[in-house]
C-alpha cells in the first residue's frame, strides 16, 4: 500500500468476506490498555478488543479475525528485512515510548507540530501513527525518546554527555510494566509481610 496513492483501510478481509471495522486510534488504544494490563490475554480480554475492533453485531469468530486484527494494528507493516544498524546510528535497543506513560507529550506534540487536537478528533490509526512517528525534534516527545534511546556506550559522546543523558535515562526511563498480582498472590505477599503462614496458600 503507498500513502500517497490509497486510502487507508475501514475494513478487513476474513476469507473472502469484507468487514467494517473501527479503524480510529482511540479503539486501538483501547485495545493496547486491555493488552497492557495482563502478561497475556485471557479468551474474554481477546472477545472484548475482537467487540471493539470489528464493527459488527454479530460474528463467528476464527483465527483470522485476530490476525487480521493484529495485521491492523501494525499498520499493514511487514516484518523489517533488513536490521537497522543500531550501533552505528548511536542508539540502544530500549522502548522509545509508551501510549499510556507519554499520552500528554503525544498529545502535546500533535497540537505543537500540526495543529490538530486530539481530544476533538477520530483520526485513522495508520494516519496517526504516521504522523506520530514523524514528530519534529521541537517537540519535547522527540526530545524524551532520545533521552531513551541513545547509546551512552558510544564513544563519540563526552564523559559529561554520557554522564548527562545517563542521568536523562534514569529519570525518563520507561520501567517495565508487571501485570496487577491475582487475589492469590495478593494474599500470600501480605502473610509474607506479616509473618504469616503461606503453606495453606500455595
Amino acid at each position: 500500500m503507498s500513502t500517497l496513492t490509497d486510502s487507508f483501510p475501514e475494513s478487513v478481509t476474513v476469507s473472502g468476506v469484507e468487514y467494517p471495522i473501527h479503524a480510529d486510534f482511540h479503539t486501538v488504544l483501547r485495545c493496547f490498555e486491555i493488552q497492557g494490563r495482563k502478561a497475556e490475554l485471557s479468551e474474554d480480554d481477546l472477545l472484548f478488543m475482537l467487540r471493539l475492533f470489528y464493527n459488527v453485531k454479530r460474528m463467528t469468530v476464527t483465527e483470522e479475525h485476530i490476525d487480521r486484527m493484529f495485521w491492523f494494528f501494525s499498520c499493514g507493516r511487514e516484518k523489517e528485512k533488513k536490521k537497522f544498524p543500531r550501533k552505528i546510528a548511536g542508539i540502544n535497543d530500549k522502548q522509545p515510548f509508551d501510549f499510556e506513560e507519554d499520552a500528554d507529550l503525544i498529545y502535546a506534540g500533535f497540537m505543537q507540530q500540526y495543529g490538530i487536537d486530539l481530544q476533538e478528533s477520530s483520526m485513522h490509526w495508520w494516519k496517526f501513527m504516521i504522523l506520530l512517528e514523524n514528530l519534529g525534534n521541537g517537540t519535547r516527545l522527540q526530545k524524551v525518546m532520545e533521552y531513551r534511546t541513545i547509546d551512552t556506550g558510544n564513544k563519540n559522546l563526552s564523559k559529561t554527555e554520557q554522564e548527562f543523558y545517563r542521568a536523562m535515562q534514569r529519570y525518563y526511563g520507561l520501567e517495565p510494566k508487571l501485570p496487577p498480582m491475582s487475589e492469590k498472590e495478593r494474599l500470600i505477599e501480605e502473610a509474607l509481610i506479616h509473618g504469616g503462614d503461606v503453606s495453606k496458600l500455595l
